[in-house]
């Protein structure tokens, strides 16, 4: 998961719309959740390479074609980040059905972290529940108050954070599986939602646990396996193998700013510091390098 900024322009002009205004204040009136539809919140239109849709389109520029929560390029899911028409640890709550059009509680989501035995109607909370919109004197709902990010909504401190609200540094943190299964994240914060976030929808499951080391972590490793057979074939010296590790962990940083990769939050935070450098990346590199290694980060930041 790593922090997103997506502008409220940027929504589509259907979502934006009076007609869909007046949908969703028919949803309120009459609290028939049946009226949603994904004709709205996912405009879906033809296209010559299949099936797209607008809010779909939209999210992926935001989001960089990644998963909000996974941070893997995928086809995502749009996600209702605050459950539409349920919420499974709360069976009175009718769900956030007059959220269902808003745009800070649509985001993308791959199948695995939405649906297959993960998130789907999961929304814990910490502090107190709302359960019905905020209404403006005439009976018009406040739209300003629907946003994830301010006054009811974010005073329930759910468990499950949310890309565009909460930064990832003050929540998790990475780490080697212990059973060489790849790279864990974990939570570091004192109220959970970290590891609440991460359970909630399944980041460590193992085949993204091995994608982390595969997407982030592989390319560097070969390319310095690679640098000291060439000092052992005689084919570089020993001046030009440390210009060339410099190189490669520039690069490294280099990555970190590439919004579209996977995996950007290891990315960052693996450069952050030479106590990360060395906790995340050297257990993947031969022992007796390892030295050199991490004197090359540090002298390059």
């Amino acid at each position: 998961m790593r922090f997103v900024v997506k502008r409220e322009e940027d929504k589509t002009d259907r979502l934006a719309s009076n007609e869909t205004y007046q949908a969703l204040l028919a949803i309120t009136n009459t609290l028939d959740k049946n009226l949603i539809t994904d004709t709205i919140y996912r405009e879906a239109y033809d296209h010559p390479d299949g099936k797209r849709s607008r809010v779909e389109d939209r999210l992926s520029l935001a989001y960089h074609n990644k998963c909000a929560y996974c941070e893997r390029i995928c086809k995502a899911d749009i996600e209702h980040y605050r459950p539409k028409k349920a919420v499974n640890e709360d069976g009175s709550h009718p769900g956030y059905y007059w959220l269902c059009y808003e745009w800070t509680n649509l985001i993308p989501s791959c199948i695995t972290c939405n649906r297959e035995g993960a998130k789907h109607n999961k929304f814990p909370v910490i502090g107190h529940r709302v359960s019905a919109p905020m209404l403006l004197a005439d009976g018009n709902i406040d739209l300003a108050l629907s946003k994830a990010g301010v006054t009811p909504l974010v005073d329930e401190r759910p468990y499950l954070l949310h890309p565009e609200v909460d930064h990832p540094e003050d929540y998790f943190e990475f780490e080697i599986d212990p059973d060489g299964e790849g790279i864990r994240i974990i939570g570091i914060d004192g109220e959970g939602r970290g590891n609440a976030t991460i359970q909630i929808c399944l980041l460590n499951r193992l085949e993204l646990k091995l994608d982390r080391v595969e997407r982030v972590i592989n390319d560097f490793k070969d390319a310095i396996n690679a640098l000291f057979l060439k000092l052992e074939n005689g084919n570089i010296n020993d001046g030009q193998l440390a210009d060339r590790i410099s190189e490669h962990i520039d690069l490294l940083h280099e990555r970190s700013l590439q919004e579209n990769r996977n995996h950007t939050y290891l990315s960052k935070y693996i450069v952050a510091s030479a106590e990360n450098f060395e906790k995340i990346v050297l257990p993947f590199l031969d022992l007796k390098i390892r030295h050199i290694l991490i004197e090359a980060f540090k002298s390059t930041n």
